[in-house]
């Protein structure tokens, strides 16, 4: 889609929204809309924190509606995430402010990080991310343009010789670190996409956890925390609702009981969030699937058997990486505890 289809795209999508009518999850804990619970949020908090589903479709797809919201460069001064290695960090700023980026070199933003090569961020809705928030940058003056902030940390695989360099990387530390630096220090907002044990509050007494629950212990800042998940009494309920968890059966529900989200058995879900996004039944998710192709790459695939080695060869990179793969998400049943 060109960039004046896209827009022009959001623009009725947005105008669409505006008719719907549908409730907001507002202040009054009321059901609606992914975007409408995000922008509502961002009235009472600085940062607002989504649970990334790793590789899956429909979650991807919501995080595309809310990107081309027309209303989200009114709220949102950055966007933090995961699947980027800070490294590339000139790199991104200048791909989403709209100067050329040639491919070779925008690819290295998800393919280098540190989950590499255990983790493939060639599916298609990782790139797809970046050149939407490009795309929703183009049309806005220079103030209200959404900036990038890549919290993987910075590696140069081509210097790494070794498995501890990359393990001693303390991935939680450097999210919070960017955050605390380049969004809180500055006076701006951030919406932020990682995984959901990164974004998950910590429960009442502990301490640590992931970068979202060190910021709340070290600065007082309370993020709002939104974490995809289904569960089998939302079988009605609408896709991409956001649904409070105060005021809510969600508050003590146990989280170890909502399909593709890393509850703990126990542990209620109000106390590790502030919201639940809900996607759709779990046996009707999917993935974004790379195109095996990409690692007929004989130089690319080189490198990538040379980090598995370093790594420990614990991938079968052939047949993770160069098979078909199926789009049907991998988890069809709800866990119970």
């Amino acid at each position: 889609m060109s960039r004046r289809s896209l827009m022009t795209a959001v623009g009725v999508g947005g105008a669409a929204a505006a008719l719907s009518g549908a409730p907001s999850a507002d202040a009054g804990g009321r059901t609606g809309p992914f975007a409408d619970a995000v922008v509502a949020a961002f009235g009472r908090h600085r940062l607002v924190a989504v649970g990334e589903v790793h590789g899956q479709q429909e979650h991807h797809d919501a995080m595309q509606v809310l990107l081309t919201d027309p209303r989200l460069p009114e709220v949102v001064d950055d966007i933090v995430v995961e699947f980027g290695n800070a490294l590339y960090q000139p790199t991104i700023d200048r791909f989403v402010a709209g100067p050329a980026v040639e491919n070779d070199k925008l690819r290295l933003v998800w393919r280098n990080t540190t989950q590499s090569p255990a983790v493939s961020l060639d599916a298609p809705c990782y790139e797809q991310f970046y050149r939407t928030v490009r795309a929703v940058n183009w049309p806005l003056p220079a103030s209200r343009r959404i900036r990038v902030l890549l919290g993987d940390p910075p590696v140069d695989w081509s210097r790494v010789r070794s498995r501890k360099e990359v393990e001693e990387l303390d991935r939680d530390g450097h999210m919070a670190s960017v955050i605390k630096r380049e969004v809180l220090a500055k006076g701006r907002r951030a919406l932020i996409f990682y995984g959901s044990n990164h974004v998950k509050h910590a429960p009442p007494g502990a301490i640590g956890g992931g970068g979202i629950a060190q910021i709340e212990q070290q600065t007082g800042e309370r993020a709002y925390v939104i974490l995809a998940g289904g569960h089998p009494r939302l079988a009605s309920a609408a896709r991409r609702a956001v649904i409070p968890a105060a005021g809510t059966w969600l508050a003590t529900a146990d989280s170890g009981e909502f399909g593709y989200l890393p509850g703990e058995c126990g542990v209620p879900f109000g106390a590790l969030a502030d919201a639940l996004l809900y996607l759709g039944p779990i046996g009707e998710q999917t993935q974004s699937v790379w195109n095996p192709a990409i690692y007929l790459d004989p130089v690319f695939w080189a490198e990538l058997q040379r980090r598995n080695h370093l790594m420990g060869d614990h991938i079968d990179l052939d047949k993770q990486y160069r098979q078909p793969q199926s789009v049907a998400w991998p988890v069809s049943s709800y866990p119970t505890c």
